[in-house]
């Protein structure tokens, strides 16, 4: 977890995103980022540059960096 925070800290300083993952093996644990955001908190990185918040954030993300807009994600 060191490593993970310190990571976690040089990115926010640096201004960057993270994208949170799970490395779920089942069903049942997937999307859990309990952990993650755990590490997040103690560095206090900013909630709005963690792009799977929401769908529409990386959505807004990529699109913002010249990929195409998903006319079937326009509603999300």
């Amino acid at each position: 977890e060191d490593n993970c925070r310190a990571v976690a800290a040089a990115v926010r300083d640096a201004g960057g995103w993270v994208a949170l993952g799970s490395d779920s093996h089942t069903a049942f644990t997937l999307g859990e980022f309990s952990e993650c955001r755990k590490i997040l908190d103690a560095v206090d990185f900013p909630e709005e540059r963690i792009l799977n918040v929401t769908p529409r954030r990386l959505l807004n993300f990529l699109e913002s960096r010249g990929m195409p807009a998903i006319p079937e994600f326009a509603e999300l």
